[in-house]
């Protein structure tokens, strides 16, 4: 990726981080650069959009790996996700994602094509237990990047532990 292109993402995820709208001018004035700019290397808003989702997952992968024990099992990868969603560090520029409503089915397939992986269930009907989990962990980042629920560490850590019980595990040690 060239230098130029990691720096508009980067300024575009920090507008993004700051409340900002997410637009080619926007990203443009971010990242001090003319819009014809950036679209040379973003030729649309949604060529744009996207290339930050996959921003934002690539640092979430890079997280995920070194969480995980056994890369080739589907648990253990669930729980590197339930893991990260309890203890990584998010806010609202992780919720591009849902940002802009007429893009809400691309960025939709993208999201599930970069992090199904990290979420599909061990079997084709994974139980109530399971999806369980992944809404739990679903929820946890959700809320921090929202920053609505405000859950104290004790209490963040004790719904932690309810979810990894049901997941049949103990936390990593």
């Amino acid at each position: 990726m060239s230098d130029t292109r990691t720096k508009i993402l980067d300024h575009a995820v920090e507008l993004l981080r700051d409340g900002g709208v997410l637009t080619l001018d926007s990203a443009a004035h971010a990242a001090g650069l003319s819009k014809p700019g950036v679209i040379h290397h973003f030729r649309t808003k949604q060529g744009l959009v996207l290339a930050v989702v996959d921003h934002i997952i690539d640092g979430w992968e890079a997280d995920l790996r070194t969480r995980l024990r056994n890369p080739g099992d589907p648990l253990d990868r669930l729980r590197a996700y339930l893991d990260y969603a309890f203890t990584g560090d998010f806010d609202s520029s992780d919720l591009v994602i849902v940002g802009d409503a007429a893009l809400r089915e691309p960025l939709r397939r993208r999201w599930v094509e970069r992090l199904g992986p990290w979420f599909a269930p061990a079997t084709p009907t994974p139980g109530p237990e399971l999806t369980a989990v992944r809404l739990i962990a679903d929820g946890a980042w959700f809320d921090q990047a929202l920053g609505i629920a405000d859950l104290a560490p004790s209490e963040r850590a004790a719904v932690h532990r309810i979810a990894l019980e049901l997941l049949g595990g103990k936390e990593q040690e």
